[in-house]
């Protein structure tokens, strides 16, 4: 019984349908509510229930495995421990992961949401100013995909999460079965010549029409703090074990 939680862009939907497709094992995706499976943002369950809820699963016989719960790590990790079920933080290689947040989010900005670009805007502009970096469209865009995803992470590691990185499990099985505990499960289609890979937010998201942003200096530059924790992205790719 696992939570693999993620902050997204991390390769979950296609770790979602690999996991689906293994007999027995009952896993959710983006979701906060374990009973309704309904996406984030409707209904949700607390994270204690979210957890007992996954632990009802288990004693019906099923294998629960949650991924992509959005849930602050604080909460989530704290009701895994208090029952018992393992909660690991699944990531990316920095970089990459930041590149599918701000493909994911420049397309929200470009179909007109406004809560995404507002949110953008209160995150990434005193950093754009800090780094003495033009407050453009993209620029506040990646300032704000780095800042989603590098803070998730941070915060997840300052909780001693451990690691598990989406390159390796979808690229070895043994490391899958070891992420998520199917040692005795049968043949897994993923590795027998059925690979599944679902596209990312990258593949068609209208970028062409959006100047680039100043990765390279942000990346170089913007720092990830959390609490007394401070690093840079290229240090935090370090922690992660890239």
């Amino acid at each position: 019984m696992i939570v693999a939680e993620s902050i997204g862009f991390a390769g979950t939907h296609s770790i979602c349908d690999i996991l689906t497709g293994i007999p027995g094992v009952e896993a959710s995706h983006g979701t906060q509510n374990f009973e309704t499976r309904g996406p984030i943002g409707t209904p949700a369950q607390t994270p204690e229930a979210f957890v007992d809820s996954m632990l009802r699963a288990r004693d019906a016989g099923s294998h629960p495995v949650a991924l992509h719960t959005n849930f602050p790590p604080v909460a989530m990790k704290g009701a895994c421990d208090t029952r018992g079920v393992r909660y690991e933080l699944l990531v990316r290689a920095p970089e990459r992961q930041i590149d599918s947040c701000y493909a994911w989010a420049m397309k929200k900005v470009l179909d007109g949401d406004a809560a995404v670009l507002l949110t953008a805007f209160k995150m990434a502009v005193q950093p754009a100013a800090e780094l003495r970096l033009e407050a453009n469209l993209p620029n506040l865009v990646y300032i704000f995909a780095a800042r989603h995803v590098c803070t998730f992470n941070l915060t997840a590691l300052a909780l001693g999460a451990p690691i598990v990185q989406m390159e390796d499990v979808l690229n070895h099985e043994s490391a899958f079965r070891s992420a998520f505990d199917l040692a005795e499960a049968g043949p897994i289609a993923h590795f027998e010549g059925e690979a599944i890979h679902r596209a990312s937010h990258r593949a068609d998201s209208g970028l062409q029409a959006v100047a680039e942003p100043d990765r390279e200096a942000i990346r170089a530059a913007l720092p990830i703090v959390v609490g007394a924790h401070r690093v840079s992205i290229e240090e935090m790719g370090k922690l992660l074990g890239y």
